[in-house]
């Protein structure tokens, strides 16, 4: 029973996520991540195939303000809910949480590719710690890691992911959420 309904919630949840991607990506950008470094979270191929060239300017791009609910389920069952701001344009996923000097403890950001990738995140112009989720197209989170400010360190998953939701360092395990557990994005 519990696993139907898991299964049923996913599948709502799925449904949403295209809606929006749909509602807010009608646009012919590109959603594979770019070759370059940008100013912030750089958005790069893995190690093997990145190349250097011109960071767009960040102050050209927000994420889209579009009100966005993640309920995250952990093991034990449990919902937690994360109100999320959208990037999902290469622009706005260039510029991601950068220059900001504090995010609020139920927050975060959603980096919506569009596709599956394996790119990477740096913290260059973040201001403040973060942690990142990675997650595949079906709502399974595959990895979490944890980012230091002001550094160019690249974050990589270890396998292909399609979204990435960055939230306040430790927002994770503060609620109990690891690799493994589910989310499900809606409109509020």
């Amino acid at each position: 029973m519990r696993r139907q309904r898991s299964e049923q919630v996913l599948a709502i949840g799925l449904a949403l996520i295209i809606s929006l991607a749909v509602l807010g990506g009608c646009s012919d950008d590109e959603p594979v991540p770019t070759t370059s470094p940008s100013p912030s979270i750089a958005v790069t191929p893995a190690p093997s195939t990145a190349a250097a060239t011109a960071s767009p300017d960040p102050s050209d791009s927000t994420a889209t303000a579009v009100p966005v609910i993640a309920v995250f389920t952990n093991a034990d069952g449990e919902s937690v809910v994360l109100s999320i701001e959208v990037a999902d344009t290469p622009d706005e996923r260039s510029v991601g949480l950068m220059n900001r000097e504090s995010l609020p403890d139920d927050a975060g950001m959603l980096f919506d590719f569009g596709a599956d990738v394996q790119a990477g995140f740096w913290m260059r112009n973040t201001l403040i710690p973060l942690s990142i989720a990675f997650i595949d197209k079906d709502g399974m989170i595959v990895h979490i890691e944890d980012m230091e400010p002001q550094t160019d360190d690249l974050h990589y998953s270890p396998t292909i992911y399609r979204y990435a939701i960055e939230v306040n360092q430790g927002w994770y395990e503060d609620n109990g959420i690891m690799a493994g557990d589910t989310v499900i994005l809606s409109s509020e």
